[in-house]
């Protein structure tokens, strides 16, 4: 199924949402970029426009769905944008589909597998939700998501983030809280990753430490990394003009290679 929304011409650029999130957290780049490229803002499973699907439980189930909507609806490599938890579907997806790439961006995300810490605590929560009456703790994970100045100033685009939160079903968080607990370590990737790159993080990340995203510029040979000031984990949404220009240049650059 083809889980999108889509706007635009020219050179597909296709961003893949954090958990637990969805296409949404892509508007303004939907709607600053796509006069110059084809925008395509596509759902996981479980997510948003693909809720109905089944989700995978494995990093490999979701990059192997995203590479099949790929290949069944578009015929050249595409510039693939991945945030987070959509980052590490992106490195996934590079390394079983080079092919499928023009250009990639990661952003607030890391190639390295969960500390076993970080695995545990994951698959706590998966089990809780195995509950019954359990959900996820809307207002503490939309806290996370967002740079404290955020928090406490911009009450619009928590309430924004908030909604976005509360739409995730519980198949979608166990299935990819799951996959997330369970993932290889994707840092051999990095060296091998040969086309051009940009590397982005919130300077307010509290949920991925903006040194472990910056660190995988020195490891991907044609990248360069932008730090986006008072973001945290949302850059995207918290910080778009920033962004949107960093993105945009970065786009250029690839379209007139």
């Amino acid at each position: 199924m083809w889980s999108v929304v889509e706007r635009g011409r020219g050179m597909p650029v296709v961003f893949l949402h954090g958990y637990p999130l969805h296409h949404g957290m892509w508007q303004p780049q939907l709607d600053a970029l796509s006069n110059e490229q084809r925008v395509i803002l596509l759902d996981l499973p479980g997510f948003g426009l693909a809720a109905a699907e089944t989700v995978p439980d494995s990093l490999a189930g979701f990059a192997d769905r995203v590479h099949r909507s790929l290949v069944d609806r578009l015929t050249a490599p595409v510039v693939l944008v991945g945030h987070s938890f959509g980052g590490y579907v992106a490195l996934q997806l590079y390394r079983e589909h080079p092919e499928q790439f023009r250009g990639l961006v990661l952003t607030d995300t890391r190639s390295s597998s969960d500390s076993p810490e970080a695995r545990e605590k994951r698959m706590s929560l998966v089990q809780r939700l195995d509950g019954p009456g359990e959900s996820l703790d809307i207002e503490a994970t939309t806290r996370g998501l967002v740079a404290p100045t955020t928090w406490e100033r911009d009450r619009p685009l928590v309430d924004r983030v908030r909604a976005i939160v509360r739409e995730a079903r519980t198949p979608a968080l166990r299935g990819s809280l799951t996959a997330m607990a369970t993932r290889p370590d994707l840092s051999p990737v990095l060296s091998t990753i040969g086309v051009p790159t940009l590397v982005v993080w919130g300077e307010e990340d509290h949920l991925i430490p903006p040194a472990e995203t910056e660190s995988m510029v020195a490891h991907i040979p044609e990248s360069v990394g932008v730090g986006i000031p008072g973001a945290g984990h949302l850059p995207s949404l918290e910080a778009p003009s920033p962004f949107n220009s960093a993105l945009g240049k970065f786009l250029e650059q690839i379209s007139s290679r």
